[in-house]
């Protein structure tokens, strides 16, 4: 432990619709904080951040927050101008990453290879079938699987606009059937994966977090040792081309029929709570989950 960080910030909780998660995965940090012998300042983080911050004064900013506002770069602007260290993914590489419209031009000029999809409004939607059923429709900016949905009829199409009416964009995407790989970046070398068998259509918010273990995490893939180093490589250029900072998950569909890796999405603040996916893989390549924490902490700087 880097004993020059004492005094730590949680931030956790926020105002984005994956605020349920980020107290849990904002629990599970404290505990391993607290094992770690820190002084834990626990923020319910909200607009007032940067006062609450110059007010306590922390150390370091240990940055639990999920989806927008937190991991958006909105929050990293505010970080930024505390000019304290903080964990994860910096301002730019935060803003790009929640952005799947704006990271998929990045993935297609790299020649990653990256489902077909349209950046639509529901009501174009409704009138133009871009792709053939099923196919799947997602908000442009969520994590956690939040507000997808794979679509295989029209009264689908009815019932998604009914629940997202507030939606302005969302991306219509080709449906590719294969199993979903998840890899972990830990700084700029570490890397491992894992699959996912959900025990819904696909690895969605329930099956993430609430499915009381019917969701199935495979490690090692079921992969051959050359295609687990081929997604894995993939996963660390994404990290690099994004401009990652500490650690990242990305999500991958592999298609058995071409033999092909197509990314998904990254994730900057993977989950920390007891179903999270990158503990899982690290706690699978021998790092508990209080050095993984340590390792995040440590790995903290202001300008990420």
């Amino acid at each position: 432990m880097n004993k020059d960080f004492k005094k730590v910030m949680l931030i956790s909780g926020g105002i984005s619709a994956e605020r349920e998660i980020s107290l849990i995965s904002g629990k599970e940090v404290a505990k391993s904080l607290d094992r770690l012998g820190h002084e834990i300042i626990n923020v319910d983080a909200n607009l007032e951040l940067l006062k609450k911050i110059e007010e306590s004064k922390p150390d370091v900013i240990f940055n639990a927050l999920h989806g927008t506002w937190g991991e958006d770069g909105q929050v990293q602007k505010i970080l930024e101008l505390s000019k304290t260290a903080y964990t994860h993914s910096g301002v730019k590489a935060s803003q790009i990453a929640m952005d799947k419209h704006e990271s998929a031009k990045i993935f297609i000029k790299n020649d990653i290879l990256y489902p077909s999809t349209i950046l639509s409004s529901l009501n174009d939607l409704k009138d133009n079938l871009h792709f053939k059923f099923p196919f799947i429709i997602k908000p442009r900016s969520e994590g956690s699987s939040v507000g997808v949905s794979i679509i295989r009829k029209v009264e689908d199409i009815e019932d998604y606009t009914a629940r997202n009416r507030d939606r302005k964009e969302v991306l219509i995407q080709e449906f590719i059937n294969g199993p979903e790989i998840n890899v972990a970046v830990i700084g700029d070398s570490k890397t491992g994966s894992i699959e996912i068998d959900p025990k819904n259509d696909f690895y969605d918010y329930e099956s993430k977090y609430f499915d009381d273990g019917e969701t199935k995490h495979i490690i090692p893939a079921r992969l051959s040792k050359d295609e687990i180093v081929q997604v894995e490589k993939l996963a660390l250029k994404v990290h690099n081309l994004i401009g990652c900072k500490g650690i990242s998950r990305t999500e991958f569909i592999y298609d058995k029929n071409k033999s092909k890796f197509y990314i998904l999405e990254i994730n900057t603040q993977p989950g920390m709570t007891p179903t999270s996916l990158v503990p899982e893989i690290a706690k699978f390549h021998g790092i508990s989950f209080d050095e993984l924490i340590d390792w995040i902490l440590n790995d903290a700087s202001t300008n990420r």
